[in-house]
C-alpha cells in the first residue's frame, strides 16, 4: 500500500501564495490587458519613430552641407558632382564602366 504523506503546513502556505498570485495576476491582466499591451506596443512603436528621426536629421545634415556646397558654386565639388553623377569627362579623357558583378 503507498502511503500518502501529508502536506507540511509551509507547502500548505506556498500553495496558497501561489494561487493567490496567479489569481492577481489574471484579475490585473483582465481588466487592464488591453491597456497594457497598448503601452507596450506605444512603447516599441516609440523607440521605432526615434530611430527614424535620428536617421532623418542625419539626411537633413548631409543635404544642407551638399546645399551650401552647391550654393557657393565650390568647383572641387562641382568637378566631382559632373564626374560621379552625370559621368561627365574632360576633354581627352576616356571614361570606363564596368558592370557590377553579380
Amino acid at each position: 500500500m503507498i502511503s500518502r504523506r501529508a502536506k507540511t503546513p509551509i507547502q500548505q502556505q506556498k500553495k496558497r501564495l501561489l494561487l493567490w498570485c496567479i489569481s492577481i495576476t489574471a484579475v490585473v491582466l483582465v481588466i487592464f490587458g488591453g491597456s497594457f499591451f497598448n503601452l507596450v506596443h506605444n512603447k516599441l512603436e516609440l523607440k521605432k519613430l526615434n530611430k527614424q528621426t535620428v536617421q532623418l536629421e542625419k539626411d537633413f545634415q548631409a543635404l544642407s552641407a551638399e546645399l551650401e556646397l552647391l550654393q557657393k558654386q565650390d568647383p572641387v565639388y562641382l568637378e566631382k558632382l559632373a564626374r560621379t553623377r552625370y559621368h561627365m569627362t574632360k576633354p581627352g579623357e576616356t571614361e570606363f564602366r564596368f558592370q557590377p558583378e553579380k
